[in-house]
């Protein structure tokens, strides 16, 4: 039999069954919804980050105190770790100082934000070389001391009434006049935040000569790469270990990156249990069209039609259920993925985003057909070996 005539008769077999195929192929849409909403969310979510990360730019290092992201630190930097790394050549700023969260009330009203607190003249100069900005007020000067600048949701979106240059909170019952509001970034943990005076907030904390990030920035035509690895090796011989990260812009958007990755695929690896049911309603649809087109198949046999021929339709008809269901669950999902973008936006979340590319709708049809294809070889393989003569007595 030619394609074309194969391609008519699966075409032909579909059609006949518009019910039972829509139903059949309801699980290859939910679990290819499913993948394609939150692969599109997950990887939008990287690209993001990456750029964000990037902005920060090629001439500077991010240290961090630990391996790995998600283990418990083993010790914290010293004045000691950045004293030795100030006396690195082609260091030009070290940016120090402590990140964690606090509650702070403001109008009668308590929410936790992320709080940070380093060097204000340190802070402004790497903040501004980095694209983060005011939008009103001024930033911190290294004689203040209980004043704060606040992210743009702690500003605009955490309580009930906005908080204003000039309005006063409370931090740990101390009382922080607010003198200038960050610029939206996109992402909660800056913009749900407050800044400090590195003095003021080791007083507060308890966190004396204690710190959690140090972040270098690099003199302009200084490879970055021997800067990091010096040091690597001041801090291996201040403190004793390489319990410590030492990561450029690039490195560090790679590694929250791969981190995002594997937490993207493990969840879509799940939703894709709803596609081993969408298989296997293919397989049992198929398996019964083969019982009730009996005859059918002994006529064409009867006919000339080879082994092959009845194969090759009932695994066409089947790789199209795949395909329709994944073009339905693509569909709906980029729907699905464009409709949490948008209210994520309105929430403030600018770091959530979908991320369609043509690989990966190309990617999802290829699999839906082949899942389509392999979930109704076996039922088609059984059904093309059927004796014709058996067939045409109903036997």
């Amino acid at each position: 039999m030619k394609t074309v005539d194969i391609i008519s008769f699966a075409w032909k077999n579909m059609k006949q069954k518009r019910t039972q195929s829509l139903l059949t192929i309801i699980g290859i849409v939910i679990g290819v919804m499913a993948i394609v909403s939150l692969i599109s969310l997950g990887y939008g979510v990287q690209n993001y980050i990456h750029e964000e990360m990037m902005k920060m730019g090629a001439n500077k290092l991010t240290i961090l105190p630990f391996k790995q992201f998600g283990v418990p630190p083993t010790h914290y930097f010293s004045d000691k770790e950045v004293k030795a790394i100030k006396n690195i050549k082609g260091v030009k700023e070290v940016l120090y100082g402590w990140y964690g969260g606090v509650d702070i009330e403001f109008n009668g009203e308590k929410k936790y934000v992320s709080c940070y607190y380093s060097k204000p003249s340190t802070l402004k100069e790497v903040y501004l070389d980095s694209g983060y900005d005011l939008e009103s007020g001024r930033w911190l000067s290294d004689n203040d001391k209980y004043k704060c600048i606040i992210g743009y949701g702690t500003a605009h979106n955490m309580f009930d009434r906005e908080i204003k240059v000039g309005d006063t909170i409370k931090i740990k019952e101390k009382k922080f006049k607010v003198v200038g509001i960050l610029k939206q970034i996109g992402n909660q943990q800056d913009d749900d935040s407050v800044i400090i005076p590195l003095k003021v907030g080791e007083e507060l904390f308890g966190n004396k000569d204690k710190y959690n990030f140090i972040m270098v920035t690099v003199k302009e035509g200084i490879n970055i790469n021997k800067v990091a690895e010096d040091v690597k090796e001041a801090l291996k011989k201040s403190l004793g270990d390489e319990d410590f990260s030492v990561l450029t812009a690039e490195q560090l958007a790679e590694t929250v990156g791969g981190i995002l990755g594997v937490i993207t695929l493990f969840v879509s690896g799940v939703a894709g249990i709803s596609l081993l049911v969408g298989a296997v309603g293919i397989s049992n649809t198929m398996h019964m069209s083969i019982l009730e087109r009996r005859k059918d198949i002994g006529i064409l046999k009867a006919l000339g039609a080879e082994t092959g021929d009845i194969l090759a339709i009932f695994v066409v008809e089947s790789g199209f259920l795949g395909l329709f269901g994944g073009i339905i669950g693509l569909i709906l999902g980029i729907i699905f993925a464009k409709i949490v973008e948008v209210i994520a936006h309105k929430q403030g979340y600018l770091m959530v985003n979908a991320w369609i590319s043509w690989e990966l709708i190309i990617g999802v049809l290829i699999f839906s057909f082949v899942v389509g294809v392999i979930s109704g070889y076996f039922p088609a393989r059984s059904g093309a070996k059927l004796n014709p003569i058996e067939t045409l007595r109903g036997e």
